[in-house]
């Protein structure tokens, strides 16, 4: 397979911009997380600037956008804010920044709405989220923590109240520039890609990081999703994109090698399943005793929320397959093994 190309070094995560292709403008948000930083790219529109993507819902990236929104020329605003999906680094400061600005919001539909979910002041406080968590056999103690280290933290400003809904295969027009709507699933309901093939660039959001997989996960909102299956579904269809697409992700570097890439991703989680298959013939049990084995280097609760989603996802796949089965256990746990 070729190797992947980095054309470009990282700008500063402090308001610097950077040109990375005609008509669009590279910036970082920082992070306070071991995922340290959020790419976000400004399109050249009619009159001014589309943002896509916004940062967390904090006090530093909203300091960040005052500084970056001040140097922009008078006749130069932001005239649209575009979210490729609903997870917090990407759509935290949303609310935020359009209500600052004024300005439409671009959206799939799926994501909008599981933002408005996610912000609401009780999302993660409620039973459903504490039976989920004793189905997947988590300690008591774990699933309180899980539950007051979430509920407790303002991930989200409050959303918008209205957005412009994006669809696949939609042309949206930016400017000069038409940019094709490719949509997503397993890593957010209706991830949003935008590809271009006048520019051969693809703002591919979470789909295709050069480095790391993006987090593919079964959570409490819709505990049966087998979404590693519409993940794998999803790279096939963006991985026929032309070889000599400029590849601009949310995190780490703008990369040639997309179809290397799709084939990577496809790859690692192939092994994943065949690791996970191996743990589930040795050492049958819960998805939290599972996920352990599958991730041992684990920091914290949040460490732990996106390992046990994970490690469920991988499992509905197997046993979507017919690979595994589940029991269900007194203490109201399912135990996974090999299907008999």
């Amino acid at each position: 397979m070729r190797e992947l190309e980095f054309p470009f070094t990282a700008p500063q995560p402090n308001g610097e911009l950077k040109n990375v292709a005609p008509g669009i403008k590279w910036l970082r948000m920082p992070m306070p997380f071991r995922l340290d930083h959020i790419n976000i790219y400004l399109l050249r529109a009619a009159r001014g600037w589309m943002i896509v993507d916004t940062g967390l819902n904090t006090d530093t990236t909203k300091a960040l956008w005052q500084q970056i929104l001040a140097a922009l020329p008078a006749d130069e605003p932001i005239t649209g804010v575009l979210c490729t999906h609903s997870h917090t680094d990407h759509a935290g400061a949303l609310g935020w920044l359009i209500d600052t600005l004024r300005v439409p919001l671009y959206m799939s539909l799926g994501d909008y709405f599981s933002l408005r979910a996610a912000a609401a002041d009780n999302a993660y406080d409620s039973w459903q989220y504490a039976e989920f968590y004793r189905h997947l056999g988590l300690p008591p103690d774990h699933i309180e923590t899980l539950m007051s280290a979430f509920s407790g933290m303002r991930l989200y400003a409050p959303p918008p109240m209205a957005y412009h809904r994006l669809r696949e295969g939609a042309e949206l027009p930016v400017g000069d520039i038409s940019w094709r709507i490719i949509v997503g699933e397993g890593h957010a309901p209706e991830h949003v890609s935008l590809y271009s093939e006048q520019l051969k660039v693809l703002i591919c959001g979470d789909q295709l990081l050069p480095r790391i997989s993006a987090n593919i996960s079964v959570n409490a909102i819709e505990p049966d999703a087998n979404p590693l299956q519409l993940w794998l579904e999803s790279l096939q269809r963006v991985g026929k994109l032309p070889a000599d697409t400029l590849v601009l992700p949310s995190h780490d570097l703008p990369y040639y090698g997309l179809n290397t890439r799709a084939i990577q991703l496809r790859q690692h989680h192939e092994q994943q399943l065949e690791n996970l298959l191996s743990l589930c013939a040795e050492h049958p049990g819960s998805v939290f005793e599972l996920m352990q084995l599958m991730f041992p280097r684990r920091r914290g609760p949040l460490d732990d929320f996106l390992a046990v989603s994970e490690c469920l996802a991988h499992l509905t796949y197997l046993l979507r397959q017919g690979s595994i089965e589940r029991v269900l256990r007194a203490d109201s746990s399912y135990r996974y093994g090999i299907a008999a």
